[in-house]
């Protein structure tokens, strides 16, 4: 069996998160086509932007970039300790903006 490639990984998380491109693009502040070209295996997303894709996923980058077979190294209790960590730690630095985002994002 041949390995998944990185647009093969991103198609199959985002089906399994029921996540759309345009939701990822919003999530990661990226533009939409942008997102697209990662999908299509057009482009490979670099650095920050891998990372963040890979968050927004549930992911890690080596799953991603096929370094790692284990698409989801947290268990999710451990996923929601880490959002909670990182709420708390920026809370008091986030603009209203991005606390109307998180709950729009929380509520949904």
């Amino acid at each position: 069996m041949a390995e998944l490639e990185l647009k093969d990984r991103l198609s199959g998380l985002l089906s399994e998160r029921q996540m759309s491109q345009k939701q990822l693009a919003e999530i990661t502040n990226l533009t939409e086509s942008a997102v697209s070209r990662y999908v299509k295996g057009d482009r490979v997303p670099k650095g920050a932007i891998l990372l963040n894709i890979a968050n927004a996923l549930g992911s890690s980058t080596d799953y991603l970039l096929g370094l790692s077979n284990v698409a989801h190294p947290y268990s999710s209790e451990q996923e929601l300790d880490q959002a909670f960590e990182l709420i708390a730690r920026n809370a008091k630095t986030m603009t209203m903006e991005e606390k109307q985002k998180f709950a729009k994002i929380l509520f949904s």
